[in-house]
């Protein structure tokens, strides 16, 4: 980013950087808290671009001798390497977005009339942009957290159409997916998983400052992640690894957090899309997002995205005369609204609303056994349709006061989950045939609406200290109404019969989850280059949960039962960081995590546990991240042992079924980041993770998990690779191009007391191309080149001869897509 005319004058020039909160120029308006003493103005500068995540390049003759003066308080970036250069002779000039060239005052002049005016062409260096994430709920740049991270930035995820989990989770070492039909997708980090049956997330997610996480197997944790379109998104940082002391419950493999644009008051801003795009045998999608910026004062502003997508089906099903069953579509938007009265306060109001709906799923049948098609390539067969639909809500308010000795946040959350489908239980039923005198299906409709208040409330303090700190409180109460109702499908019409003048059977399933937890960390610099940082959470949770159950599946009589149950859990984390030099960081880390435990589904009096504990990781973690070639180049390795304790489990015991804990688990591997930017446009990219997550004790027999046997759907391998080259045309037109190539090793399926399915590994290319000016862009991409017909995951079910087959959940094939941007 910073060019010199000559390599003599080179020698003579500091570069002086850290990073940014993200490539788009919206955030470096962001206010960031500031405290320097006077200093020598290097170091000053030095410290500021840490603490704001600016870069910085002056000739280091410039600052010879030179003293700075003392700034203290909230301030844009630009503002306080304004404030801070006062009284200098320096003036600061933009380089480009991120990045500010430092020369003499021209108007200051010299006694001889003179002026200085350094030779320096500051935008000729080739330096790859860094970034700032809160993954410690403080500023800080990435290479400088102790842990391993990876951010993604909102820009990129647009040029790669990566608006959706199932899109970006292969660009990051170390997280899966399983995609459990169209109702929910169950992200995983380093392994921590027993598939499809999963009790609880072990991933958390926040979106901003909100815990976006239902607890329990009634409020469908395990399935609940928001899948949010990325659009206009600054960037998405996963944590690998324990949270349980900054994030608490669920963060037991790590966490995903979704950073959204701020509102800016320097200017107004728009951005529009639309594009079309069609899958290989099957059916035609498009996509339209929009965003607008909208100065309201100096100190306010209002942000505003929507967007629509339809995402097209690809999978058939002869049986019932249908093609691309399983078109789904995305709907929604997100409103944000911030005052900044003071440079010391603001206040930002936030909503999200998304609707997501699906026709079914994408599922084919496959031989139990070969894992091949039954019917043909991408078909399924079913009794009746599996529609359904997800309405997600997110509401937010924040307020950020910098009270001098430390920073106060409070912030204040309503979130709400309304999802709706219907599912084909089994083709043909023989007890319930058997129970009406006539052969029928069964089908399931469901409901399971969850909504929650959170409120957390932390300080934290400067970062100019040896000793920094940060405490805080968090609350919150979280209810969920799950309803199961049984309904016969006829096998003749293929229809559910909703009237059916017998009931078979419905439950009612209303729960209650509350928590309190307080947290601390403390973190001391012993000297600029080593740090030592130790914390910890404690959570307690009461719970309740009533189950009511009517019709002939309810049993004799019915049932109406409540199980309550309260259960406290502490965490904790502890770091150690050493900068050997400012471009090389050696870390080491031991932290914790826990899912919570819970009441059970057990009528009273029975011989089963009333409830089930909390389970629990213990990850020890070392790691180095570097620089190197003056910033041409950044890597990151970490080596990571993870021990699993409690594994929550559906179990057998006594012959009745019930949620239970048995068994434990380690997660061993080492995870690789390389970026390169060998030339000014073009960036490399290499990762991936190896993971050998395993059983180290058997789980209860009917389960079927042995010693060593590996975790569901953790392949021992993953790695992405990408290229993204950007090239002047002519004028203002610039042409661009990337590539993205994606490899999954196989994976095993759930624990069974038989014989367990292997899934194949597979590898995807995707390519784009495209032209842009700074007004518009048009682009052309490929998804999945080779039209490879890639499992996600599979899962058991029956066909219509009752036969036992796999119903595997597949990857889109070969999309090919055009899109159109206009920005204003």
């Amino acid at each position: 980013m910073i060019g010199l005319r000559s390599s003599a004058y080179f020698a003579r020039v500091a570069i002086l950087s850290v990073s940014i909160l993200s490539f788009s120029s919206l955030a470096l308006a962001d206010p960031v808290a500031v405290e320097l003493p006077p200093q020598p103005l290097g170091a000053a500068l030095r410290e500021l671009a840490r603490q704001t995540g600016i870069q910085v390049a002056i000739p280091a003759e410039l600052i010879d001798g030179k003293m700075s003066v003392a700034i203290k308080g909230k301030f844009e970036p630009a503002d306080a390497l304004n404030k801070l250069l006062k009284g200098s002779g320096l003036i600061a000039y933009p380089v480009n977005k991120n990045t500010y060239g430092i020369r003499s005052d021209s108007s200051a002049g010299k006694s001889d009339g003179s002026t200085t005016e350094p030779t320096v062409d500051v935008r000729s260096v080739v330096q790859l942009e860094e970034i700032v994430v809160t993954a410690q709920k403080r500023p800080e740049r990435l290479q400088d957290v102790p842990m391993s991270l990876t951010a993604l930035n909102g820009e990129r995820l647009a040029q790669s159409k990566s608006y959706r989990l199932e899109d970006f989770v292969g660009k990051v070492p170390g997280l899966t997916l399983i995609q459990d039909g169209a109702l929910g997708s169950q992200l995983v980090i380093r392994g921590m998983t027993t598939g499809v049956q999963s009790i609880n997330s072990s991933v958390a997610t926040y979106v901003d400052e909100t815990p976006y996480t239902v607890e329990g197997p009634f409020a469908g944790s395990f399935t609940a992640s928001p899948n949010l379109d990325t659009f206009d998104m600054q960037r998405i940082e996963v944590l690998r690894g324990p949270q349980g002391t900054l994030y608490g419950a669920n963060a037991l493999g790590g966490l995903l957090k979704y950073v959204t644009n701020r509102p800016d008051p320097s200017g107004f801003a728009a951005t529009a899309e639309t594009g079309v795009s069609s899958v290989h045998n099957g059916g035609i999608g498009f996509d339209v997002h929009s965003m607008i910026n909208m100065p309201l004062a100096d100190d306010t502003a209002v942000r505003l995205v929507g967007y629509d997508t339809y995402y097209p089906g690809f999978i058939d099903d002869p049986s019932r005369g249908l093609k691309d069953i399983n078109g789904s579509r995305i709907l929604g938007g997100r409103a944000s609204f911030l005052y900044k009265p003071i440079d010391s306060l603001s206040i930002r109001l936030s909503a999200i609303y998304q609707d997501r709906s699906w026709n079914d799923y994408g599922d084919e049948d496959v031989n139990s056994q070969t894992l091949r098609p039954i019917y043909g390539e991408l078909i399924k067969e079913n009794l009746v349709g599996q529609p359904g639909h997800a309405v997600t809500q997110v509401y937010n308010a924040t307020l950020d006061w910098d009270a001098g000795f430390a920073d106060l946040l409070s912030t204040t959350s309503y979130y709400s989950l309304k999802p709706r489908a219907n599912f084909n239980y089994s083709v043909l039923d023989g007890a319930v045939s058997s129970i009406l005198g006539q052969p029928v299906g069964v089908a399931i409709q469901y409901r399971g609406p969850v909504q929650a208040l959170t409120q957390e409330v932390r300080l934290t303090s400067p970062t100019s200290q040896s000793l920094q700190w940060q405490v805080g409180g968090y609350f919150t109460n979280e209810s969920a109404n799950e309803y199961e109702g049984f309904f016969p499908a006829d096998i003749a019409t293929k229809k559910i019969v909703f009237d059916f003048p017998t009931n078979l059977g419905a439950f009612y399933i209303p729960v209650h989850y509350r928590e309190y937890a307080a947290f601390a960390n403390i973190d001391y610099h012993f000297t600029p280059t080593l740090d030592v940082s130790v914390g910890g959470r404690y959570s307690e949770n009461d719970q309740k949960f009533q189950e009511t159950a009517v019709g002939i599946l309810g049993g004799p009589g019915g049932a109406d039962f409540t199980q309550t149950s309260s259960q406290g859990v502490f965490t904790y984390s502890g770091d150690v960081r050493w900068h050997i030099t400012p471009e090389h960081m050696l870390y080491a880390r031991i932290a914790s995590g826990f899912v919570p435990g819970g009441p059970n589904d057990i009528v009273p009096g029975s011989s089963l546990p009333n409830s089930y504990s909390s389970s629990t990781t213990i990850n020890y973690e070392a790691g180095i991240k570097s620089s190197f070639l003056s910033g041409r180049v950044t890597t990151e390795l970490s080596v990571f042992d993870i021990h699993w304790h409690d594994i929550q489990l559906v179990a057998q015991i006594n012959g009745l079924g019930t949620i239970a804990n048995g068994g434990t688990a380690q997660s061993d591997g080492v995870e690789f980041n390389l970026t390169y930017l060998p030339i000014d446009g073009l960036t490399l990219n290499v990762n991936g993770a190896y993971t050998d997550a395993r059983l180290t004790q058997a789980t209860p027999a009917s389960v079927g998990g042995q010693v060593g046997d590996r975790l569901p759907s953790v392949p021992l391998w993953e790695m992405s690779a990408s290229a993204q080259y950007e090239r002047p045309i002519s004028g203002n037109l610039s042409g661009f191009a990337g590539a993205e190539w994606r490899f999954m090793g196989n994976r095993y399926s759930e624990f069974s007391v038989g014989p367990r399915v292997n899934m194949p590994a597979f590898h995807i290319v995707d390519l784009r191309t495209g032209v842009e000016t700074k007004k518009w862009s048009l682009s052309l991409y490929v998804k999945n080149v080779g039209d490879k017909i890639a499992i996600n995951y599979v899962q058991p079910e029956l066909l219509a001869d009752l036969s036992p087959a796999q119903a595997a959940t597949v990857y889109t094939p070969r999309t090919i897509g055009l899109d159109i941007t206009a920005r204003f």
